[in-house]
């Protein structure tokens, strides 16, 4: 079945299953180790198979600089049956004002546009992804594997481009004029 092409609500304590519920908690416990408790932007890639991973955008209040943190698990969580052996690796890269500020813009665009779903959908084994955005604090908005080619899909696409900028060599994050160009024009589409 079609899925809409739009940021979904994330379930809640009170509509989730215990088994997520745990899993989640676990997710937040390990992989969040250290990271702000409320970044200017998170973007949560919780994987079928694959291990966990987070990006974010924090503000360092020491050095009055912002930056973006990468952060991934060894083993995905869910089928690791010692979770707590689980080893996370963290990336810290200062990433410019400007930057920060077309990104925020388009989470936050992406976020105002969450709804519910107005037809069934089933799927198994894909990805769900997560976007905050810290605004009165976090709101967030979820989608699961969306196809090539929609608003989602590309959304995700940026989000993983942030993710090889905060792994590459440079020690300034800076996005190119191709990046900048995408985030404008999917901010743009999202309205």
């Amino acid at each position: 079945m079609a899925q809409s092409d739009h940021l979904e609500p994330t379930s809640g304590i009170f509509d989730s299953s215990d088994s997520h519920l745990a899993y989640y908690s676990k997710v937040k416990k390990i992989l969040f180790q250290g990271l702000n408790y409320g970044p200017a932007i998170r973007f949560l890639i919780i994987p079928s198979f694959s291990p966990e991973s987070v990006l974010e955008i924090t503000f360092d209040r020491t050095t009055k600089k912002q930056f973006l943190v990468y952060q991934v698990c060894d083993k995905n969580i869910w089928y690791n049956k010692n979770q707590e052996s689980t080893k996370v690796t963290r990336v810290r890269k200062e990433i410019s004002g400007e930057s920060v500020e077309l990104i925020k813009k388009l989470f936050e665009t992406a976020i105002e546009g969450v709804e519910f779903k107005k037809e069934p959908f089933l799927g198994c084994d894909g990805d769900t992804y997560f976007f905050s955005v810290n605004k009165f604090g976090l709101q967030t908005g979820m989608t699961w594997s969306p196809d090539k080619g929609t608003k989602m899909r590309r959304l995700i696409d940026i989000g993983l481009e942030l993710v090889k900028l905060a792994k590459n060599e440079k020690t300034l994050v800076q996005l190119d004029y191709n990046l900048k160009s995408q985030i404008i024009q999917l901010t743009n589409d999202l309205k």
